[in-house]
């Protein structure tokens, strides 16, 4: 293991299904940047945001600092919150047309109980807007049946003309305050990512593939880390898979690609039968040799596959260059923070790329720009937290790595 001090990295970080917009991700980035900047007593200063509209990647500089280290930053977020907002834009009766087709295909090809064999939890996540739904559906017939008892007029009409308007004020209220319309969206997108018929999105992964093959091209950089979570972690693979056949000599002299996934939904698309595309790339990505791929998985998090090996659960060939790590959110955060947030599965999804607030071997932030290398948090990390000083200095003793 290496024992050279980060002093300028490149990062790319590929988001999940969230229609946050550049401003508000830099924004995001500063707030949980900070909590982890009390937390190892170092110092951080944000850059303004930098907009490629024609790749479509928000850039911004970060410089982070101790007493007696510092290392300098390039943060690349690679969007696609517009094809989200897109989606929450159509009207109601396309999505739920759209969500029936993708439930029914998620069903009928046994990918949802391969969901439930691997992973009950993630089973629950597909199963809660599917259940709501056809709840919604059999309250509203309920409904219209004791309004039509009632002896209304014209029984033949008022009966659909109430089941359909009792739908509707479901939807808005308790729908949209359980989230429904969000949920039926974001398995919308997967039914179409896993037979690409999304409009315009391999051309948005195509420019990513790009932005990524002309960093591997040079050689300015201590470290490379693509970072992705929950739904990114799958389209990271189609943009890493595209970016080696671009720079096809990348590896042969040494130098390394560093894969990070957090709150992975991989296995939502990989599991589909027609996702063979997706396996084929993710067989290719894990067993290159210029590439080291650590997926770091929580308990805490329900919306990911817990204790599930990707290779194995795709029937793909085990790869030295692919290691899960497991973590502890309740090491990362203080008790009252942490109880706090519980009961959010969201926000406790979200956590492995929020701030933290105890000082722990994973850190996001610190992965992103502090002086360790990604290769000593993996290997050692142990020698992690001891490697920091009170005063936010680089107790280089302890940060030394072994050969």
């Amino acid at each position: 293991m290496t024992d050279l001090q980060v002093k300028k990295r490149c990062v790319f970080f590929l988001g999940g299904y969230e229609p946050i917009p550049p401003a508000r991700q830099h924004e995001r980035y500063i707030r949980e940047l900070a909590r982890s900047e009390r937390t190892w007593s170092v110092t951080t200063e944000v850059g303004p945001l930098e907009l490629d509209r024609g790749r479509m990647i928000g850039t911004w500089r970060i410089a982070a600092g101790g007493p007696n280290w510092k290392t300098e930053s390039e943060y690349n977020s690679l969007l696609w919150d517009d094809f989200v907002i897109a989606d929450f834009a159509r009207p109601t009766w396309r999505r739920l047309l759209l969500a029936v087709t993708a439930f029914g295909d998620f069903l009928l090809t046994g990918t949802a109980f391969r969901y439930f064999r691997f992973n009950w939890r993630y089973g629950l996540f597909f199963a809660y807007p599917v259940s709501l739904l056809v709840g919604f559906v059999a309250l509203s017939i309920y409904v219209a049946s004791l309004l039509v008892g009632l002896g209304l007029p014209l029984p033949i009409l008022t009966g659909p003309l109430a089941a359909i308007g009792v739908f509707v004020l479901l939807m808005m209220w308790p729908g949209r305050f359980v989230l429904l319309e969000y949920m039926m969206d974001d398995w919308i997108f997967g039914h179409q990512l896993v037979h690409r018929s999304r409009e315009g999105f391999d051309s948005r992964l195509e420019g990513f593939a790009q932005a990524l093959a002309e960093v591997l091209r040079r050689d300015d950089y201590d470290e490379v880390v693509f970072a992705a979570h929950s739904l990114g972690c799958a389209l990271k693979v189609a943009v890493v898979d595209r970016a080696l056949q671009l720079v096809p000599e990348f590896g042969k002299s040494g130098k390394r690609l560093w894969l990070v996934s957090t709150g992975s939904s991989l296995l939502k698309i990989g599991f589909h039968p027609k996702a063979g595309w997706l396996r084929e790339m993710v067989g290719r990505v894990s067993a290159h040799p210029g590439v080291m791929w650590i997926e770091y998985q929580t308990m805490a998090d329900p919306i990911s596959f817990y204790k599930v090996d990707p290779l194995a659960a795709m029937k793909l060939p085990q790869s030295p260059n692919f290691l899960i790590r497991r973590v502890h959110i309740r090491d990362m955060l203080q008790r009252a923070t942490y109880r706090r947030f519980k009961a959010n599965f969201f926000r406790l999804h979200r956590q492995l790329v929020m701030g933290n607030e105890k000082r722990y071997f994973y850190d996001y932030y610190m992965i992103c720009c502090g002086p360790l290398p990604l290769e000593m948090r993996v290997f050692a990390p142990e020698k992690v937290v001891p490697s920091f000083g009170p005063d936010g200095s680089l107790n280089t003793t302890h940060a030394e790595g072994t050969a």
